[in-house]
């Protein structure tokens, strides 16, 4: 473990990275010395920078060159950053989700707010769409469209709707499929699609003798209609082109075609967004904190929303680990916030419509 840094060499190691991260280029203590410490020679600020190099928060690209931040020196950049909190909307210009309207759709919500995340931040903006498991139930219809067939319209608690044709037995009348969308709206409305599951599994398993016959013909439907598996949701993507501008990236061409390939495959990210849902609040990635080696040059800034106590999703911003933390990290809260606000508004304007 290494020992806690002095009040001195805390104020270098952040100096520099901040100094860092505004000019892209090994920093020497000849610049820290003019700029910020007044009151300290550049021989001093050398030796304290020295000493961080040793304890691991630094390196030196070559040995007549200033220093660069390891994921290390950059990790007690952040978490000083996360020990002083801002407002969600201090210092924030324009509003990431101010395009976004009444009249759009949950997914034109989502989008929209993803391309505002890309411009304001000028990075890469993610936006993970809720997979079917974190979909929450409001109610569903039934109705007959053949000898042995039905069309099942599904709502979610936002107005999404999905249809499903499944088989019936052909003696299912559409009163009795009627009676059957009224007992599952009233049994599972408000639930998420993931609670539904559970409570249909432990009600199949232990309260199968208690089932009259419409009771069994419910939970043959439902099985068929929750049970759809999808692992993760759907992830938007905008602003990839914005890797070209950072200078750590255009010089390797490898490292940017790769990296454009993990963006364009979107498996890996997703994963990685779907371990940020599982954690409480903001999630900061830093380097070889991704689990991607091809992500080891970035870092990912992230938070969920949701709809009540529900989290539905994740937004994130991801670029190179020179990125301006402290700004990203207030877009990224606001943005989640005020997208969680939006689900909340257009869940009351759907609830008016039923």
């Amino acid at each position: 473990m290494n020992p806690a840094l002095d009040e001195r060499s805390q104020s270098v190691l952040l100096e520099l990275v901040h100094n860092y991260i505004d000019k892209a280029g090994p920093v020497g203590s000849l610049s820290l010395a003019k700029n910020r410490f007044n009151t300290l020679s550049p021989a001093t600020i050398r030796n304290v920078m020295s000493d961080l190099e040793e304890l691991g928060y630094l390196y030196q690209p070559h040995i007549s060159a200033g220093r660069i931040p390891t994921d290390k020196g950059y990790r007690f950049f952040v978490n000083h950053i996360l020990d002083f909190p801002v407002p969600d909307d201090f210092g924030i210009s324009s509003d990431p989700t101010e395009r976004t309207s009444k009249v759009q759709s949950f997914d034109e919500v989502l989008e929209t707010a993803c391309s505002q995340l890309s411009e304001s931040s000028h990075q890469t903006g993610l936006v993970m769409l809720p997979g079917f498991s974190n979909t929450r139930f409001n109610h569903i219809q039934f109705s007959k469209v053949g000898l042995s067939e039905a069309l099942a319209v599904f709502y979610s608690d936002l107005g999404v709707m999905q249809n499903k044709i499944i088989p019936i037995e052909s003696d299912v009348t559409q009163e009795q499929l009627t009676s059957i969308s009224k007992y599952l709206n009233e049994e599972f409305s408000g639930k998420t699609i993931k609670t539904i599951r559970h409570e249909l599994l432990h009600r199949i398993r232990n309260e199968r003798e208690h089932y009259n016959q419409l009771t069994k013909r419910a939970m043959e439907l439902s099985a068929q209609i929750f049970d759809e598996e999808d692992e993760y949701g759907n992830l938007l993507v905008e602003g990839t082109l914005n890797f070209l501008d950072q200078p750590e990236f255009t010089t390797d061409l490898e490292k940017i075609k790769t990296l454009f390939k993990t963006l364009e495959e979107k498996s890996k990210l997703i994963k990685l967004l779907d371990l940020c849902l599982q954690q409480d609040g903001l999630t900061v990635l830093i380097g070889e904190e991704n689990s991607e080696e091809e992500m080891n040059g970035c870092s990912l800034i992230a938070n969920n929303y949701g709809l009540d106590n529900d989290k539905m999703g994740t937004i994130a911003v991801f670029g190179p680990k020179r990125m301006d933390y402290k700004n990203i990290i207030t877009i990224v809260n606001h943005t989640a916030k005020k997208v969680s606000e939006l689900l909340s508004e257009r869940k009351l304007e759907f609830q008016k419509t039923l």
